[in-house]
């Protein structure tokens, strides 16, 4: 494979290509090209798969959390049976 290659892109995607790099380019303090853009989507895409599972676990922790916590108010006692007696007839 060659050093450098070209792809198509639509017209929306490097728009979105050249608004990436120019945060980049802001936030870095220096120029940055498409490649540059397109390696740091590649490596956020890697680094969230590699913690996806982690935080899978987290979620799942803490949403066990979630249901052992007490709920004041709502007891048993609170709770009564609907009477459908009163639903009328047509």
């Amino acid at each position: 494979m060659s050093k450098n290659t070209t792809i198509k892109v639509s017209k929306k995607t490097l728009e979105s290509l050249h608004k990436l790099a120019g945060e980049m380019a802001n936030t870095m303090g220096k120029r940055v090209t498409l490649e540059d853009a397109i390696s740091k989507l590649l490596e956020d895409r890697y680094n969230t798969l590699d913690k996806g599972s982690t935080k899978i676990e987290d979620d799942r922790e803490a949403f066990l959390v979630l249901l052992d916590q007490k709920i004041t108010g709502g007891q048993p006692e609170d709770f009564k049976e609907y009477d459908y007696e009163d639903i009328g007839s047509n």
